[in-house]
């Protein structure tokens, strides 16, 4: 969807002459997107236990952590699919109304751990796995693509393809000529809205949240997008 033509120079209103130049140009904005099924799942979650013993508490954080490797080796994740934080511990109390004292209830021992699935298929069978073993608390999953550079590049290609389609129209419906390029970016002028041949999300998701039932979980697809902001001349 086209929206907001770019002003003329003669007609600036633009306060950065610096970005924009005094002359008559056209600004323009150039978007590409590539739609892809996402091929890997970054399953996020945090080991948690309590306990007023300390050494308790600690205790079963690391017979926890030791049976989520576990899981993770028997659904052939390398050791560079795991990731987990150092261990976090917290003093919890809770205020007494009849005391009116913060009374000690005990220790909170925390890790979050990111497994990274290469095998969506599998996803559900890891989540429930993990329920199995005492996970209770699971931050949710995100989507990616492997290949996130190369689509990137790709991307960025097609939004500048893009910006040349769009001052060329401008160029086109305005029947004047097209001078050379004056400034191009990957951020927008502050300020200032550019014309644009098209009108996209960035990494937008179009299935619904993943859902631990096996067979209810559906990848979708993910948007890879890029967006180029340039200034053209007008001869």
């Amino acid at each position: 969807m086209r929206y907001i033509i770019a002003l003329l120079g003669c007609m600036s209103f633009f306060a950065t002459a610096a970005s924009l130049p005094d002359v008559p140009h056209f600004y323009v904005k150039g978007t590409g997107k590539i739609t892809v099924v996402p091929d890997t799942a970054q399953v996020s979650f945090s080991i948690v236990t309590r306990s007023k013993d300390l050494v308790e508490a600690k205790k079963e954080a690391d017979t926890l952590s030791a049976a989520v490797i576990k899981i993770a080796k028997d659904y052939k994740l390398d050791a560079k699919d795991i990731s987990a934080s150092e261990l976090y511990i917290q003093r919890e109390t809770q205020y007494d109304n009849i005391t009116r004292k913060q009374v000690f209830i005990g220790h909170k021992v925390t890790r979050s751990v990111q497994l990274y699935l290469k095998d969506l298929s599998r996803y559900s069978y890891l989540v429930q796995s993990l329920v199995n073993a005492g996970i209770t608390e699971m931050q949710g999953v995100k989507l990616m693509a492997s290949n996130i550079d190369e689509l990137t590049k790709k991307a960025s290609l097609l939004a500048i393809a893009d910006a040349k389609e769009a001052a060329k129209e401008l160029a086109k419906g305005f029947e004047v000529n097209l001078g050379q390029l004056y400034r191009a970016s990957a951020e927008a002028i502050r300020g200032e809205a550019a014309y644009s041949s098209s009108a996209m999300m960035s990494m937008k998701r179009d299935s619904a949240p993943a859902n631990i039932v096996n067979g209810a979980f559906e990848p979708g697809s993910i948007d890879v997008v890029q967006s180029i902001y340039a200034v053209y001349l007008i001869d």
